[in-house]
């Protein structure tokens, strides 16, 4: 008892030196380890900035101040740009009782501005990869300004047509370039918001050039007229061009020809995050910031590779739910478009409405109705699942739902003749065709592949633009010159644009059936092969125990 009352305190203290020696050993080790992993990521982050600095495809650190002054003349030039459209609407009236048009050129002022822009996605892009683009943003706009201020000056209708053609051209510039430049010079944790920014300037544009073209209707006709409203836009255009053409290039331009591995600069991000290492000194920071993927526009049609670009068009087209919901959009497009130019003149010449009654109306129900009618379906479609997978069905139902709502509000509207109850109809009309479009979007992009989302984003942008902001002050405009009454034309051709929603609703009808025969065929596919499978293993099962039954017969070993 005394020689082990004597060895298990020496074994105890034996154990307890080596267990601390054995903390102090992993302790060490973890500091080591800890300590490497630090210069490695250390070195990881000198190859990257390396990498990055090497790289003439990152975009430059641009001083904080100058990246948001040129992010301002980007707002300042899309607003511009969308001005005239709000201007025209208007200033309507005017200008009929200036120059002689009848409801066919009067369309045709509005409807020009978008087939120029359908035309130039065809060749944008060309420009971009073979000059300046700061230099081809300057040159846009000096030659929107020019068209607008004689478009302002002009009483003949060759002048009219043409300069509103070349503002349509020359607006797709910018229109294109404009996301690209937030993409990859925009801060990182601001990029969401600058661009949200970006694309809300045309509503903007639009809403400031109605305003300002009724306060001078109103109040000022005495001393200007809509004539002047014009006017601002090319002299404003005109300083936005010098500053784009005096700018540093390397500020602005993004050569999108060159692309850095994104996958794999995103993988070494991903790396450091999970690591904890992200660069300590500032210059690596701005570096790692810089890094940018140079995805490529997609509303611009592609004829650098026209026969990709033509085979994947063709997978698209092919596409039922997507062109059901394409001609959908288009119809939304059409209504909203034909009310934007006609209702003005429609509350004022056949209701007799006060004109600044209409104005200030007018001016609340465009901004509002399609603003909180966009929050409210997604709002909606998020709340109950979104528009991915299974739930696709039930977003197109919500879809159909908010169409049948709008067409019970448009059908009356054809009938009223009074402009409180008819604004009533008209504000709830455009919050529910509004709230169609994040869902009905959101549908149609997730429902081809992705290798050819860039071709039906493109696809759907010259759809828009033709069957949608095109044709809708043409047909229309057609329709009131076959009417000798030109009251009764004018009447008949609102009709047409109240009751497009028919065209409307019968395509997210049809957008719904085919939504739901596309699930039950893959859910039929996913059956049969689960079916396959399960008698795959039940005859391997049977087949397991037949040999176990003969081996057992035959007295076998299984080893």
């Amino acid at each position: 008892m005394k020689n082990k009352d004597i060895i298990e305190p020496q074994v105890t203290k034996v154990n307890k030196e080596s267990s601390s020696e054995f903390k102090k050993n992993k302790e060490s080790n973890k500091e080591i380890q800890f300590k490497s992993q630090n210069i490695s990521n250390d070195i990881n982050n000198i190859n990257l900035s390396n990498r990055i600095n090497n790289n003439s495809d990152v975009v430059p650190d641009i001083p904080a101040y100058r990246r948001n002054l040129i992010f301002s003349i980007f707002l300042l030039s899309d607003l511009f740009l969308n001005y005239d459209t709000g201007v025209i609407p208007a200033s309507l009236i005017e200008i009929t009782n200036e120059i002689d048009l009848d409801y066919s050129e009067q369309a045709l002022i509005a409807s020009l501005l978008y087939l120029g822009l359908s035309c130039s996605s065809f060749f944008v892009g060309f420009f971009f990869s073979k000059f300046s683009p700061s230099k081809v943003c300057s040159f846009a706009l000096f030659i929107n300004a020019i068209s607008s201020l004689i478009f302002s000056f002009s009483s003949k209708n060759v002048f009219l047509f043409s300069t509103r053609f070349m503002m349509g051209v020359t607006e797709a510039f910018l229109t294109v370039y404009g996301p690209v430049w937030v993409n990859n010079y925009a801060p990182i944790q601001y990029m969401a918001t600058w661009m949200g920014i970006l694309h809300s300037c045309s509503i903007v544009g639009v809403f400031i050039g109605y305003l300002f073209a009724s306060i001078i209707n109103n109040f000022l006709k005495d001393y200007l007229s809509w004539r002047f409203a014009m006017q601002i836009q090319g002299y404003a255009e005109i300083i936005f061009a010098l500053f784009f053409f005096m700018e540093k290039d390397e500020y602005i331009n993004v050569d999108l020809r060159k692309t850095i591995p994104a996958k794999e600069i995103e993988l070494e991000q991903n790396d450091y995050i999970g690591n904890n290492s992200l660069p300590s000194n500032n210059a690596s920071r701005r570096n790692l910031n810089s890094v940018r993927r140079h995805d490529p526009r997609v509303d611009t049609v592609e004829l650098d590779n026209l026969g990709r670009y033509l085979l994947q068009a063709k997978i698209v087209l092919k596409n039922k739910l997507y062109v059901t919901l394409t001609l959908g959009m288009s119809s939304i497009y059409f209504i909203v478009t034909g009310i934007q130019f006609w209702i003005t003149k429609y509350l004022i010449e056949i209701l007799n409405a006060d004109q600044l009654v209409v104005n200030i109306t007018f001016s609340l129900i465009s901004i509002t109705a399609p603003l909180s009618g966009v929050l409210f379906g997604g709002t909606v479609s998020d709340r109950y699942g979104g528009y991915k997978g299974r739930n696709e069905s039930k977003a197109l139902m919500m879809c159909v739902g908010f169409a049948i709502v709008a067409f019970i509000f448009s059908f009356p509207m054809g009938f009223l003749f009074q402009i409180f109850y008819l604004s009533v109809l008209l504000w709830t009309f455009l919050f529910f065709g509004a709230s169609i479009i994040p869902i009905a979007t959101g549908i149609m992009i997730s429902t081809v592949p992705k290798d050819c989302q860039a071709t039906s984003s493109s696809i759907s942008q010259l759809i828009f633009n033709l069957f949608g902001y095109f044709c809708s002050p043409m047909i229309t405009g057609f329709i009131m010159d076959r009417f000798e009454d030109k009251d009764q034309g004018f009447i008949w051709g609102m009709r047409v644009i109240f009751w497009w929603a028919i065209i409307c609703l019968a395509c997210f009808i049809a957008s719904y059936f085919i939504s739901k025969n596309n699930y039950r065929r893959n859910s039929g596919e996913n059956e049969n092969s689960s079916m396959i499978e399960d008698s795959m293993k039940d005859n391997l099962s049977n087949f397991m125990r037949l040999e176990i039954n003969r081996r057992l017969a035959q007295g076998s070993s299984f080893m």
